[in-house]
């Protein structure tokens, strides 16, 4: 059973003056409005931060039904709903809110209601400010700025904090604090979630998958109907983030599903780093991977403890295990109590995919071009041959060097860094001299005098160390065309105007 009361929203200074000028009659307080409700609507969503009431009251105005009494129920208003199971048992407080919208259309004979609890005040309100200290005490700050009381708090939230919140919403700040417990309770080998909710007027903070005892969801009790789909229309496996440049900077692929699903593939544009806050573009690149979505709901007899953020047991014919619930809707109308759960699978076992991940250059930022240019594209060498030059070439293919026609080693230390350990300490450490280079792989053991057994990624050394390129591994080379004055990729390394291949540094393999 239901009940819903109503307070009038404080007065405003005009509207206290103007009441009592007309001797009018004082604001309603905790004003019982039940009989008058043809139905209710109480639902949430884990991605949203408020719970939301909706009502229809039955209403008309005086000069249609001079006995009908109508309600006059204002948008800031209070509203209070609550529930009992049987008569003698204690009222249980569902919600506590706001009226926020009212509709009324002038032919029927019903207004319509919509309001939220005061989580929609953090969502609504953004804030500056240095959060420092536990993530208890962070989640204290931000309430306290929007003027919302803190309920209880998971004694868990210790997790140390230190970040400036610039112009954020109170809701994005709490999920900014709770995903720092996390990833501290990650660390500690925990796997604990948390979520923010409003209860009783004030924000809390619960367990996320927190099981809701004593309840199963079945067919042959309280489900009417379930829903199961799966589908990989919105898959993304494989991300490539880029610089400014347009340079391929790291690439990530979970390869398990690349070989399931066919590769789809989506591009990252990294962000360079802001002040006073950290840009971590690994977890951002990370989570444009999407894997096959999995949707399920059902539709059943209403049980208020199935709220968004619990978890609950189901056994039927198209969902068997534990659920968490992601959204909910509960519907109350000519006293039936329905309601409409979408549900995400809890595995026993959780799967976490297996994410490869290359790195293939530093990240160019325009703010950083100027003073990083000498530097701009140069990798580290840890990628594999093939995609190390294609990453390479796509890099520096097509360019003029700093050091214009004579920039051959250049070049050659700048592409090769994608691949070879060996070219990216010699681009990092500004090698661009031939001779040098080639003396710096006798050093390193990696030159060689035999100039038959070419492998893709070697560098060929031409005459007396005049001249070096990179052998594709296909009879051609990736070089700089110092006639062109431009980087290019040449069918034919043999035809290198009359000089032939005197050495090769073998940087295929270092």
């Amino acid at each position: 059973m239901l009940s819903i009361r109503y307070s009038d929203p404080p007065e405003t200074d005009a509207e206290t003056k103007a009441r009592q000028d007309e001797n009018g009659p004082e604001p309603k307080d905790n004003y019982d409005i039940t009989n008058y409700v043809q139905q209710y609507i109480w639902s949430g969503d884990s991605e949203q931060a408020a719970r939301k009431l909706e009502f229809t009251i039955a209403y008309n105005t005086p000069d249609k039904d001079v006995a009908f009494l109508p309600l006059d129920l204002k948008v800031g208003g209070f509203v209070y709903l609550f529930y009992r199971e049987a008569e003698t048992d204690p009222e249980i407080e569902l919600f506590q809110g706001r009226i926020f919208y009212r509709k009324r259309i002038s032919d029927s004979y019903s207004f319509d209601f919509t309001c939220f609890d005061d989580m929609i005040y953090l969502a609504k309100s953004n804030i500056r400010a240095l959060v420092v200290g536990t993530v208890a005490a962070g989640i204290q700050q931000v309430c306290n700025e929007i003027g919302i009381p803190v309920g209880t708090l998971p004694a868990e939230l210790t997790a140390s904090v230190n970040f400036i919140a610039d112009d954020k919403s109170g809701t994005e700040v709490l999920r900014m604090l709770l995903d720092i417990q996390q990833a501290a309770d990650k660390a500690a080998g925990k796997d604990t979630a948390y979520l923010p909710v409003c209860i009783n007027g004030s924000v809390n903070v619960i367990k996320k998958d927190e099981l809701i005892e004593g309840y199963t969801a079945t067919a042959d009790t309280n489900v009417f109907s379930a829903e199961h789909s799966e589908s990989i229309e919105g898959m993304v496996n494989r991300v490539k983030a880029v610089d400014d440049n347009g340079t391929v900077c790291q690439m990530f692929t979970i390869n398990d599903d690349v070989r399931h699903f066919g590769m789809i593939q989506k591009i990252y544009k990294m962000q360079p780093p802001k002040k006073g806050e950290t840009v971590d573009n690994v977890k951002a690149a990370k989570a444009k991977l999407v894997r096959q979505k999995d949707e399920s709901s059902l539709k059943g007899l209403g049980y208020v403890q199935c709220i968004s953020g619990y978890a609950i047991k189901v056994e039927e014919e198209q969902l068997k295990g534990t659920f968490y619930i992601k959204s909910d809707t509960h519907r109350f109308e000519n006293a039936k109590h329905t309601m409409d759960l979408t549900l995400e699978y809890i595995p026993d076992t959780p799967e976490t995919p297996v994410i490869e991940q290359v790195d293939y250059a530093a990240p160019v930022f325009s703010s950083s071009r100027g003073r990083m240019d000498s530097k701009r594209g140069i990798s580290n060498g840890t990628g594999t041959v093939d995609a190390g030059m294609t990453a390479g070439w796509n890099a520096w293919g097509g360019q003029t060097m700093a050091n214009g026609k004579n920039g051959c080693a250049e070049f050659v230390g700048k592409m090769g860094s994608y691949y070879s350990p060996f070219l990216a300490q010699e681009a990092n450490n500004g090698v661009v001299y031939a001779p040098t280079m080639v003396a710096d792989a006798e050093s390193a053991g990696l030159l060689s005098y035999d100039t038959t057994n070419l492998q893709k990624g070697d560098v060929l050394v031409y005459g007396d160390d005049d001249h070096v390129v990179i052998y594709d591994g296909q009879g051609g080379y990736y070089g700089n065309s110092t006639s062109r004055n431009v980087t290019v990729h040449g069918r034919d390394y043999t035809k290198m105007g009359g000089v032939s291949v005197t050495k090769v540094i073998k940087a295929s393999q270092g």
